[in-house]
């Protein structure tokens, strides 16, 4: 009979060696693939959502100060509107109030410790509650004549003959409702007025602007008579804010995630509450380029320098992070953001500092010219 052998103790020690250091191999491999992958998924995510934020700013940062064919600096509006965020800016000769869209078409706010928004923002906005402004962030705000808007289809009057009081009527229906903001205008004057009644008419809209919500129910000029019917046109009008904000949700650590919101006009309603644009925007960075002694120089909302008539390009700095903590070691990097400096900090809790956690986060900056403000600067 043949005697069978088995394995002796130590080569049994020495397979189950080199099965736990293959194994372990394959687990590090494995770790670091799959490490690799969330880091590419992060960065694919990190910039989709990047694009996205820059796009909806930038969009809204080229149209600001659009008032159609008459260029906000060789021709102020005239606001008939009682309820518009535009500030007033002194008198006219007949006493009338004076109002310049040149001090709110692009501006901003540094957000304070206490929560104080410098300098406010037009239009007695108060910020939500429920998703406040992160302090040491900033907030942008812009207003325009926005891409809803119509030929006017006749001239505005009432019976048979052109006149100040008669309806604005569209060719097309633009769905505006009563309450909404809109601009009327051709290249020799605008006027932004609050809609205070529509009728439907040959597939448009007569739009009134009686006295209920603007000054006196009249426009300032005959629009639509046959000099300037083609160049007249009735649009909407767009006043919004971006800010960064807490979503109130956290990931798998417990880290709070941000996220960039925009609130419109109307403020302070409960039925238009803000909008949340997109997520894992950290901090939210502007630096507006104003002209001084033909040169241009970039400053902050709060700088004692800052005048909004004179922004003529704007800066966006954005810190994106990822949703989880997926980097080897905290971020202790500082990160330049529209030329402000953001340090690590372990506590961070604001925007003057970023939190030194494990996520991953990169730094998106771009400047836009402001393109409704063509020409040099002109005194009114």
């Amino acid at each position: 009979m043949r005697r069978i052998r088995g394995v002796s103790l130590i080569e049994l020690l020495i397979a189950m060696t080199l099965g736990l250091i293959l194994l372990a191999g394959m687990i590090a491999v494995f770790s670091g693939n799959k490490r690799s992958a969330d880091l590419n998924t992060a960065m694919a995510n990190i910039q989709e959502n990047a694009r996205f934020a820059l796009s909806a700013i930038g969009s809204d940062i080229r149209m600001a100060g659009f008032q159609g064919c008459l260029d906000s600096r060789r021709g102020r509006m005239t606001v008939k509107s009682t309820t518009a965020p535009v500030p007033t800016d002194g008198v006219n000769a007949d006493g009338s109030i004076k109002h310049n869209i040149n001090l709110s078409a692009a501006t901003g706010s540094v957000i304070q410790p206490s929560g104080e928004w410098k300098p406010e923002i037009p239009g007695n906005f108060v910020p939500s509650d429920v998703n406040p402004p992160i302090p040491g962030t900033h907030a942008l705000a812009v207003q325009f004549g926005n891409s809803r808007q119509s030929l006017l289809q006749g001239p505005v009057n009432s019976g048979s003959s052109p006149n100040l009081q008669g309806p604005a009527v569209t060719v097309d229906d633009l769905e505006f409702t009563a309450g909404d903001l809109a601009l009327i205008g051709n290249c020799e004057s605008v006027d932004l007025f609050t809609v205070t009644g529509v009728q439907s008419t040959n597939g448009g809209q007569s739009l009134l602007h009686a006295a209920a919500s603007n000054i006196d129910g009249n426009f300032t000029t005959r629009y639509g008579i046959p000099r300037n019917i083609a160049q007249t046109y009735v649009m909407g009008f767009e006043s919004r804010i971006y800010y960064v904000a807490d979503t109130g949700l956290k990931n798998s650590a417990g880290d709070q995630v941000r996220a960039l919101y925009m609130q419109s006009f109307p403020y302070n309603d409960p039925d238009n509450p803000p909008a949340e644009v997109v997520q894992g925007v950290e901090n939210l960075r502007i630096a507006y380029g104003i002209s001084t002694d033909n040169a241009l120089r970039y400053v902050t909302a709060d700088d004692p320098a800052f005048r909004p008539e004179d922004v003529e390009s704007i800066q966006i700095g954005l810190i994106m992070s990822s949703w989880d903590r997926i980097a080897e070691q905290d971020d202790t990097n500082t990160y330049v953001v529209a030329g402000q400096s953001i340090l690590p900090s372990a506590s961070s809790i604001d925007g003057q500092t970023h939190p030194q956690d494990g996520r991953y986060r990169l730094i998106f900056n771009t400047t836009i010219k402001v393109r409704n403000r063509r020409d040099e600067r002109i005194s009114f």
